[in-house]
């Protein structure tokens, strides 16, 4: 493992290092040979110099480089960058290169720009690729037929392993990109199975699709929710998943190998919003950045202030004993932690369907158990350290209550906010956050100094 780690750290450096010296070629005018190194670069390390470059460089560069950048490159892009690479390219250049990417991959480029930009960039591309692209929108965002791959290699179920091996030999499926697995059809072009390529290599010759293949699959239709497709694709650990229309019939697939990005990238979004974030915004201008942070901070301010009302309710209680200011915060603290933590645990397990009406009432049981023996165990703990600290035994027991209540309350609804709100198909990952830390810090600070006004003050 550290030999590994040290092998990529090293990696990361000499690409840092190269980043460097094609900047000094740029900024010295030696622009043919910052294009040759840049032109040597893996298309992914080129998407990543161009993010971390400024508008001035990238409009220097890419010119001369237009014309060796590869397709692949435009998706590798962070999505902020896109718009500004394809801008700086012009429409005639941005069109020919996405014109050779497959249609999953210039749908979620071109989703990412103006209208006008779009249009026009879609008028270049051929008919049929112009169909298959305006078909892609016609979808939702986040369902599959925006990633659905038109480039499948498929079969009849009454041919041969011989007949299918020679097919892909010497007909036009032998053009088609590299391919996992083959997907079976009946004669009405229905999916009846799919057969890894492995399987299909290792068969005799004289077998029949139909007595090889894999009868146990899923399949999607073109409205199907990534968020669904990703949990297919982990829960029964498939390859390809076959997508049909409204009568049954193949109009495509979801391979393994883009699967991979969809999940990677539905993750990364689950994690940006677990923090009230909408994108991975790192490369974005910081007015633009600014704006799309702005909403869940504004929804802060708002639950700040109710707690401050709350606080200020009880200013005649806080003045008599000051040492109830410097306790108070505690006790909110180890609550939203708490609660913080029960939160994730269920948002998890709503992203992998572990929760469902038979059991959401015993996983928010549990968690109220897991919340209350930690709450005891801290209320132990801090009382002690309270009637140490402050030299008061009344204020460490009502710490110590204060902090039991507030934990139990923080387990069920750290179990039970993202639960509810997924109910009302509301992304629990992205308000579930705001709502428990209002909701800990509230009720945090209200049972401790309801508690303080009648039996301390």
């Amino acid at each position: 493992m550290q030999e590994h780690k040290s092998i990529l750290q090293g990696r990361q450096e000499q690409l840092a290092s190269t980043f460097t010296q094609i900047n000094q070629l740029v900024a010295s005018d030696s622009l043919d040979e910052a294009t040759e190194q840049l032109s040597a670069l893996h298309y992914a390390d080129l998407a990543d110099f161009l993010d971390n470059s400024s508008d001035k460089i990238c409009k220097k560069i890419l010119p001369s480089l237009s014309y060796n950048l590869k397709p692949e490159t435009l998706v590798w892009l962070s999505d902020s960058s896109q718009k500004s690479i394809i801008e700086i390219l012009g429409i005639e250049t941005s069109a020919k290169l996405l014109n050779q990417l497959e249609i999953e991959d210039a749908i979620e480029v071109i989703e990412n720009i103006d209208e006008e930009l779009k249009n026009s960039i879609i008028e270049k591309f051929d008919n049929e690729k112009k169909q298959q692209i305006l078909e892609g929108f016609n979808y939702p965002e986040n369902t599959v037929g925006r990633i659905i791959e038109k480039d499948f290699v498929c079969f009849r179920d009454n041919l041969s392993v011989r007949d299918v091996l020679k097919s892909i030999q010497k007909e036009k499926e032998s053009k088609k990109q590299d391919f996992l697995a083959v997907l079976v059809v009946d004669n009405k072009f229905r999916p009846v199975g799919n057969i890894l390529l492995s399987t299909l290599l290792r068969s005799k010759d004289e077998a029949k699709l139909q007595e090889i293949m894999n009868t146990d699959f899923k399949v999607a239709d073109s409205y199907t929710d990534l968020d669904e497709l990703v949990f297919i694709f982990k829960q029964y650990a498939l390859t390809i998943v076959p997508v049909v229309n409204k009568s049954g019939k193949l109009i495509g697939s979801v391979s393994i190998d883009n699967m991979l990005y969809i999940i990677d990238e539905q993750s990364e979004k689950d994690i940006m919003q677990l923090g009230g974030v909408q994108t991975q915004d790192t490369f974005s201008k910081p007015l633009e950045t600014a704006v799309h942070r702005f909403p869940w901070l504004f929804v802060n301010l708002i639950t700040a202030c109710l707690i401050s009302i709350i606080i200020n309710f009880f200013s005649d209680t806080i003045a008599k004993l000051i040492t109830i200011a410097a306790v108070m915060p505690i006790v909110a603290s180890l609550g939203g932690n708490a609660g913080t933590q029960g939160m994730t645990v269920t948002i998890r397990a709503l992203a992998n369907k572990d929760i469902n009406k038979a059991n959401m009432y015993k996983v928010i049981l549990k968690e109220i158990l897991v919340c209350g023996y930690n709450g005891l165990l801290l209320a132990f703990i801090g009382g002690i350290l309270c009637i140490f600290t402050m030299k008061n035994t009344d204020l460490s027991i009502i710490f110590a209550v204060a902090v039991i209540i507030n934990f139990l309350l923080a387990g069920f609804f750290g179990s039970a906010i993202p639960i509810i709100l997924d109910r009302f198909n509301i992304d629990p990952a992205a308000a579930s956050g705001v709502f428990l830390s209002a909701i800990t810090d509230a009720l945090g600070f209200f049972t401790f100094l309801i508690l303080a006004y009648y039996f301390l003050v």
